[in-house]
């Protein structure tokens, strides 16, 4: 667009000088009634695309761009009517002031809108600054030139008029100039307006000096003001004109007052007696003088404001770093101490072991890792309730607290565990007298809430550098003895050695062999015959696991099924071997057509399971065996763990038609309340009695014992462990039942127990 008008201009040029007379006329009369009409046009379609307030400037600067337009076409009529240009004034100039007063109100429309946004003293001394300059000139060349004219008064008046509103309107774009960064808005406008008062200025100059009433070079100048005014609204869109807080004013902006002032200065050495010129350098003068008190006023006290914000931001910034030093001292000890007994977490208890070891390697002393646990805990937590449970954990840790040293560092390790650094230590007896102390807490009650309660601690203990150099070897080692006074029987306290080391790497080893043992089915079943005493003939059998690693051979029931019990391996393990048994025992009872009995040991996990007996069901179906060709053993342990759902639970395995013994009989918790309630079939004598009745009368009377009790019960009675034929001769003179042992079978492998045992010959005594 901007060419066009440019290009617009060049042509009503050419046009103006290749023409003359009246083509002349109609040449001007064309070119600025189209150019006019085209401002009109683009205003117009400014204010009507624009949906914010702001489309009021639009419309008051169309409403100027349609006066000047009529006010042109008032001229042209006339000069086309009367073929000489109209006299002035004349309707046309009311137009054309018109014109003026609409631009300006557009401005003002926009500095009021704006007004809370800009600066508003800075930019009115600039611009009145500016406006002196302007004025001085224009009283010169203008103005005087005016007043001396011989003219009646409508005439001066109007003529006066023009420069007076130009000098208005640059006055008002200077100050939008000198309050905003020169938008492309602005900058249109400024060079428009000032195009216009240099184009007015060379008219009224003309008239004035060299009685030149019109000249036509200058209409195209009038209607590129125009245009060019016109050109700011092609690509306006909502928020052009708006201000924003904080803008930066260009270089140009600050010194265009300064250097508008310098054009001045020779005037007063000319036209010192002129009052009017010496009046607008005075003012001007003045202005620069307040401007720049101002200036420096508003830079004290932005000097003093920002010097309050800096004063406010440093005890911003100091009170939140103690806020954030505070919560960092929080979060510190909250990430190194336990929240329930305040006592060190293990992470601090790591971190303050660590510095232990070192301060004990430069000074050559030891120390020893103490690891205690809370025996029987879960059970306290499971009666009493966890609240009561975190109370005796925070009295425990009180207790602890109080018994070690000054040097000694007490922490809680997790859940009912707690730790301590014995450092420095000089003497291994006073480790032994502090651990003695330690346990002796169950000598005297413990006040939790309203319950007295007496506790019993397990401790395991490791000494730097006998069992270990660094902190995590120290702590594995203590936590390994700890465990191992657990297993001892707890209330008490053990030194780690290489021995404990070695049996829980043995339990590691076996524990993850067993997970590929059950998946690569490395089990087996041995077989050991049982017979009837009297009669000599094979009964049945109890089914014996082993296991047959690819490396390590056969590894013994003893060592991996106290393993299997206490990962719960055990559970899967036991029901492959029903499984496995009951097959057997299927195929060897269609084969010989013999009613034999299988005997399988059950674990007390695997007897505790819910669905243990919907399993037993399943496995007797699938097979499928009789459930009177089913033996299940199971310990007094198990018996007496829940005597009423042990009941329930062998009532449902009756219903079944399976037969049910009590395994190593007089070991564990022996009642003749639970022989006479259990429906059991079967007692089986535990090996340590059978094996001294030969030598110990007291022994002869518990198998007699027995005996006469299971007899008494109508239950049969089997002796396992028979190794001579002293103790076989014997068993027979009292009257047991069935015997099992070596003196007439050993364990054998199926296809061996096959071959040996399945035509019932007994080998020869």
């Amino acid at each position: 667009m901007q060419v066009i008008v440019f290009m617009y201009v060049i042509v009503y040029y050419i046009a103006l000088f290749s023409t003359s007379g009246q083509t002349e006329m109609v040449v001007r009369s064309f070119f600025s009634l189209c150019g006019i009409f085209l401002s009109v046009i683009l205003l117009w379609r400014a204010s009507i695309r624009i949906k914010t307030n702001e489309r009021i400037f639009w419309k008051w600067m169309t409403v100027g761009a349609i006066c000047y337009l009529i006010a042109e076409a008032v001229y042209r009529i006339y000069e086309w009517l009367s073929q000489t240009e109209p006299p002035f004034p004349n309707w046309s100039d009311v137009f054309y002031i018109a014109h003026s007063l609409m631009y300006i109100a557009s401005l003002l429309y926009i500095i009021m809108q704006q007004r809370k946004q800009i600066a508003m003293w800075q930019a009115l001394f600039d611009a009145l600054i500016v406006t002196c300059v302007t004025m001085a000139y224009s009283w010169i060349y203008i103005v005087q030139p005016i007043i001396h004219l011989k003219e009646n008064i409508l005439y001066v008046a109007v003529l006066v008029a023009y420069p007076f509103l130009d000098l208005v309107m640059l006055f008002l774009l200077l100050f939008l100039f000198f309050v905003t960064n020169v938008r492309r808005i602005w900058l249109w406008n400024i060079v428009g307006v000032g195009l216009f008062v240099f184009t007015d200025t060379i008219y009224f100059i003309q008239m004035i000096q060299w009685n030149d009433v019109y000249s036509s070079w200058l209409d195209p100048l009038w209607i590129m003001s125009l245009l060019t005014i016109s050109l700011s609204s092609y690509d306006a869109k909502d928020g052009d004109l708006s201000f924003q807080k904080g803008e930066q004013s260009f270089a140009i902006k600050v010194l265009f007052p300064y250097i508008s002032f310098l054009t001045l200065m020779w005037m007063p050495f000319i036209y010192l007696g002129d009052r009017m010129v010496m009046s607008c350098f005075a003012f001007a003068v003045i202005f620069i003088f307040i401007r720049q008190f101002m200036t420096l006023k508003e830079n004290r006290q932005l000097v003093q404001q920002l010097q309050t914000l800096n004063n406010d931001l440093e005890q911003k910034v100091m009170k939140r770093t103690q806020e954030l030093t505070r919560m960092n001292e929080q979060l510190a000890y909250a990430a190194n101490h336990d929240f329930l007994t305040g006592l060190f977490n293990r992470r601090a208890f790591v971190t303050e072991l660590e510095r232990a070891l070192i301060r004990a390697k430069q000074e050559q002393h030891g120390l020893a890792v103490i690891f205690i646990d809370i025996d029987r805990f879960k059970q306290i937590n499971d009666y009493f309730g966890h609240q009561i449970g975190d109370a005796l954990i925070v009295q425990v840790g009180q207790w602890l607290k109080e018994k070690v040293r000054s040097t000694d560092i007490v922490a809680r390790q997790g859940g009912d565990e707690f730790t301590i650094i014995f450092t420095p230590l000089k003497h291994i007896s006073e480790l032994h007298c502090f651990v003695n102390n330690i346990v002796s807490i169950n000598k005297q009650p413990i006040a939790v809430q309203h319950l007295d309660m007496r506790v019993s601690l397990s401790v395991g203990v490791a000494v730097y550098p006998y069992d270990g150099e660094t902190g995590d070897t120290l702590m594995k080692h203590a936590d390994i003895a700890m465990y191992r006074a657990k297993e001892q029987g707890k209330n008490q306290y053990q030194f780690f050695n290489g021995e404990m080391d070695r049996i829980v790497l043995q339990k590691t080893i076996i524990e993850t062999a067993l997970h590929e043992a059950i998946e690569k089915k490395q089990f087996t079943l041995f077989y050991q015959p049982q017979f009837d005493v009297q009669t000599k003939e094979l009964i049945g059998m109890e089914a014996l696991i082993r296991w047959i690693h690819p490396e390590h051979g056969i590894i013994s029931p003893a060592i991996f099924i106290p393993i299997a019990e206490e990962t719960g391996q055990i559970i899967s393990i036991g029901e492959w071997v029903i499984e496995e048994a009951c097959r057997k025992m299927k195929k060897w009872s269609e084969q010989t057509g013999r009613s034999l009995r299988m005997s399988v040991n059950i674990s007390p996990k695997q007897f505790l399971k819910e669905n243990f007996v919907e399993h037993i069901h399943s496995m007797l179906q699938n097979t499928p065996l009789p459930p009177h060709q089913l033996d299940l053993e199971i310990t007094e342990g198990v018996a007496v763990f829940n005597e009423q759902y042990t009941i329930d639970k062998l009532k449902q395995l009756k219903q079944l038609g399976v037969h049910i013994s009590i395994d190593d009989f007089g070991t564990g918790y022996s009642s003749l309340s639970y022989l006479r309630k259990f429906p059991i079939d079967r007692l089986k004598i535990a090996k340590p009695f059978i094996d001294g009745i030969t030598e110990e009368k007291e022994d002869v009377a518990v198998v007699k014992a027995i005996i006469v009790l299971a007899k008494n019960l109508k239950l049969r009675v089997i002796a396992e462990g028979v190794e001579t034929l002293q103790q076989l001769d014997l068993l027979r003179s009292l009257q047991c039942d069935e015997i099992q042992g070596y003196v007439l079978g050993k364990p054998l492998p199926a296809d061996v127990f096959e071959k040996t045992y399945m035509k019932n010959q007994l080998p020869n005594e």
